[in-house]
């Protein structure tokens, strides 16, 4: 059975609370098993025999407007394609500093292939250095101490 985790938008910002035991019980009402949830963040690992990721999508998208009252984008990407993504190391020959942080943005559709890189924001505090079809591999820098 596949493991996921499904990366939710919308979750704990701007007002819409969801305590992660509310979360996690929601999961396991849509039938998933091995539920658990990462800090307040509402990104939620689960195990499903449903091998149909539009279809997974959509159940937890639907169920979750029902349930919360508000819609939560889901992105839904296997253990697997994470450690992927991970083992790229598109970071690689860069030096960090305490004023930047390293990214992966997962995408829910598929990247043009044409991007180039790197590319750079308008106001220069955040570079995409790396891309899949799926993810985009970003360093953003502090100004202030605080995101861009």
């Amino acid at each position: 059975m596949p493991h996921y985790i499904a990366l939710l938008r919308a979750v704990n910002v701007g007002g819409r609370t969801v305590k992660m035991e509310r979360l996690r019980s929601l999961f396991v009402e849509m039938g998933f098993e091995n539920v658990n949830s990462y800090i307040q963040s509402g990104n939620v690992f689960f195990e499903s025999s449903e091998l149909n990721r539009i279809a997974l999508t959509r159940t937890i998208e639907d169920t979750l407007n029902t349930a919360l009252g508000f819609a939560v984008p889901a992105i839904i990407r296997t253990i697997e394609e994470c450690a992927a993504a991970i083992s790229l190391d598109p970071f690689s020959g860069i030096e960090v500093s305490d004023d930047m942080r390293l990214c992966i943005a997962f995408v829910a559709g598929t990247l043009p292939n044409d991007i180039i890189l790197p590319f750079w924001t308008k106001k220069n505090d955040a570079q995409i250095v790396a891309a899949t079809k799926n993810e985009l591999f970003a360093v953003t820098y502090l100004i202030d101490g605080r995101p861009g």
